[in-house]
C-alpha cells in the first residue's frame, strides 16, 4: 500500500469520480483505476461500488476511510520531518478556532508565524465544525478551544485567560453591580444555543432558579459587537470582542454577580503525537507570547 494509492481513494471519495479525481491529481483516469484496483486487491475486499454514474465507497471502504486518511497523515508528516532535517517548516498547518479568536486573537500569533516559518500556509476553520473527529482523523492539525475546564482528553498548550463578560452601549450602562433578576429586564443578546459561554450564563441562571431568556442570539461574536454598538441590549461575549471598543469609550462592561465566568484559551492536539514541525514553529510561537 502506497500513499500514492490511499491519496487517490481519498481524491475519488470526495468527487465522486475518477475522471474529477484525475484532473485534481494530474493523472490519466487509468492510472487512478489501476491504483484503486492494486489497492482493492491488495487488501482483498471492494473499496468502491456504483451508484448512477458515479462511484461511492463501499460498507469496508467507509470503515476503512478514517485509517486511510491517517495513514495519509503519517506518510506526509515523515515527509514534512525529513525536509525540516535540513530545511525550513515547509506546507499546510490546518487549525480549527472559535470566530472570536480568529477574529481577535489569532492575528497577531499568524503574524509571528509568517515571520519565523514563512513558507507555511494556516488554514482555518471556525465554528460550526466538529473538531473532536477531526483531530482524531488528522484532518485538522490542532484546535484551539475555549474552555473553563482543561480537556483531558488532549495535549493542550495554555494560551490564556478568556473571561467572559456582560457589556453594553454606554447609555444603557449601570454604574451598580446588577443581580440576575436586575439583568432579566434588560433585552439580552447572548451566543447561540450550545455554546460554551452561553452554557455557563444559563447554569448560572440556574442555580439562581432563574432561566436565561434571551432577546436575540447570534452565532456571530461580530454580529453580537455589532447589535452593542447600536444599543440593541446587555449583551454575553468574551472580553476581547470588546476590549478595545471599551478602552475607547463605545462600550462598557455590565458588572452582573457572579461574572466574569472564568475561561481559557488553549490549543489542542491528540495526546502521544509527536507535533509536526509545522505544528511545533506555532507551539514556539505561543510560548514565546505568553513571556
Amino acid at each position: 500500500m502506497t500513499p500514492r494509492q490511499v491519496r487517490s481513494l481519498i481524491t475519488v471519495t470526495e468527487t465522486g469520480s475518477i475522471s474529477r479525481a484525475a484532473e485534481r491529481l494530474h493523472l490519466a483516469p487509468s492510472s487512478i483505476s489501476a491504483q484503486l484496483r492494486g489497492l482493492s486487491g491488495e487488501l482483498g475486499i471492494p473499496l468502491f461500488e456504483t451508484v448512477g454514474r458515479n462511484i461511492v465507497l463501499s460498507t469496508a471502504g467507509q470503515a476503512l476511510l478514517p485509517h486511510f486518511r491517517a495513514f495519509l497523515q503519517q506518510a506526509e508528516d515523515i515527509l514534512q520531518n525529513a525536509r525540516h532535517l535540513h530545511h525550513e517548516p515547509v506546507g499546510e498547518l490546518r487549525l480549527f478556532a472559535p470566530s472570536s479568536m480568529c477574529i481577535y486573537r489569532l492575528p497577531p500569533i499568524i503574524e509571528a508565524m509568517q515571520q519565523q516559518a514563512p513558507r507555511v500556509e494556516i488554514t482555518l476553520t471556525h465554528e460550526p465544525f466538529d473538531y473532536q473527529s477531526a483531530l482524531l482523523q488528522r484532518q485538522i492539525d490542532a484546535a484551539i478551544l475555549v474552555s473553563q475546564y482543561p480537556e483531558h482528553s488532549w495535549e493542550l498548550e495554555l494560551l490564556q485567560p478568556e473571561p467572559v463578560i456582560f457589556a453594553c452601549h454606554p447609555q444603557r450602562h449601570q454604574p451598580r453591580e446588577l443581580t440576575l433578576q436586575q439583568l432579566q429586564q434588560q433585552p439580552l443578546i447572548t451566543t447561540e444555543p450550545g455554546c460554551s459561554y452561553r452554557i455557563a450564563a444559563e447554569q448560572h441562571f440556574q442555580h439562581q432558579g432563574l432561566r436565561l431568556n434571551p432577546r436575540q442570539s447570534f452565532a456571530n461574536v461580530e454580529v453580537i459587537r455589532r447589535c452593542l454598538l447600536a444599543d440593541m441590549g446587555v449583551a454575553l461575549l468574551p472580553a476581547c470582542v470588546v476590549q478595545e471598543d471599551m478602552a475607547r469609550g463605545r462600550l462598557c462592561q455590565q458588572a452582573v454577580e457572579g461574572t466574569p465566568y472564568p475561561f481559557h484559551a488553549m490549543l489542542a492536539y491528540p495526546k502521544g503525537q509527536t507535533p509536526s514541525p509545522r505544528l511545533e514553529c506555532l507551539l514556539q510561537v505561543i510560548r514565546a507570547q505568553a513571556q
